[in-house]
């Protein structure tokens, strides 16, 4: 069963750049979070699973991708004012702020789900060059 997660956007790509400077003026940037937002947006397609995030940053696993991912999704959603659904067990799903994604589907090298990072994200990294440079959506 595969699980798409497609979003409208939730902030235009100027609010996004406000909110990563804030988060970094207020010395909340850590540079785990900036690597990850780097490899994010260089990835192929801006897509990733917390498997490669982990390899890529150094992490333990996927939990510890995952729970760097979601502590910089909700701090940027804070700045944002944006409030993602809940998961089934009522917890907010924080990484929506950051991305769209699907679950596991034949296309991922490792089964795993994946995270398809907003194009405004993409564009306010780009013009903040923040990342040397976004990979092309083939």
């Amino acid at each position: 069963m595969t699980i798409d997660y497609v979003d409208e956007p939730i902030a235009p790509q100027d609010s996004f750049k406000r909110a990563l400077l804030s988060v970094r003026d207020r010395k909340k940037l850590t540079p785990t979070f900036l690597a990850l937002l780097r490899f994010h947006c260089e990835a192929p397609d801006h897509t990733t699973t917390a498997a490669e995030m982990a390899e890529a940053l150094g992490l333990a696993n996927l939990a510890a991708a995952n729970l760097q991912f979601g502590k910089l999704a909700h701090l940027i959603a804070d700045e944002l004012e944006f409030k993602p659904e809940n998961r089934s067990d009522g917890k907010p799903m924080w990484w929506r702020t950051l991305a769209s994604g699907r679950s596991v589907s034949s296309d991922s090298p490792d089964g795993q789900f994946e995270f398809v990072m907003r194009p405004e994200l993409v564009d306010a990294l780009v013009q903040m060059k923040w990342v040397k440079t976004a990979a092309p959506v083939t």
